[in-house]
């Protein structure tokens, strides 16, 4: 029994690891992943709310069936970015970041943080976005084929459209850091 709830609990690990993103630890992420994206969440609700009705915004030919034919292209170009950084010849890449932000992995059964270098940092946040536009894709066909033909209160389609936007913004906010740390950072020594 105790060798089957290690197994799972290995499985849950591993099945989860694309979002361990969320869980690094550093006195700015909260910033990128929490303040930026409610801060662009709330005006959109505002703008949206302001100049638009749900129909136009959850309709098959709404804003949000646009942005995620838009975020449908993302994944491959999300994975082509991890395996671009996980083979990267650089080994100044594989050094530990100043300050280094830290996340909690498992190693030979054991869990603990490590301080991160730019080659995890860019592959635990390709593997984010990847995951990220994902589950956004794949939530919205869903929400979209329960709301079909069934009434939904304005207020949860709402609500919904606040959690969809939301995702979106962190998956924007973090892709613009990514490519930070790709386009400067990454040649950049010592930073």
């Amino acid at each position: 029994m105790i060798s089957r709830l290690k197994e799972f609990k290995l499985i849950f690990y591993q099945l989860t690891r694309p979002v361990s993103y969320l869980r690094i630890q550093h006195e700015d992420k909260w910033i990128y992943d929490w303040l930026i994206p409610i801060f662009l969440t709330c005006i959109s609700w505002v703008i949206l709310g302001q100049f638009s009705s749900i129909d136009h915004v959850t309709g098959s030919d709404g804003l949000l069936a646009r942005i995620t034919g838009f975020i449908e292209n993302l994944p491959g170009f999300f994975i082509a970015a991890l395996a671009a950084v996980a083979t990267f010849n650089r080994h100044d890449i594989d050094r530990v970041m100043k300050n280094p932000p830290k996340v909690k992995i498992m190693y030979q059964g054991n869990a603990g943080f490590v301080d991160m270098t730019r080659r995890r940092f860019l592959c635990v946040l390709f593997s984010y976005l990847t995951a990220a536009s994902i589950f956004l894709v794949i939530g919205y066909y869903i929400s979209s084929a329960i709301a079909e033909g069934t009434y939904i209160d304005p207020e949860i389609r709402w609500l919904l459209v606040l959690v969809y936007f939301f995702i979106f913004w962190q998956m924007i906010t973090a892709t613009l850091l990514g490519l930070f740390y790709l386009g400067e950072r990454l040649h950049t020594p010592d930073a």
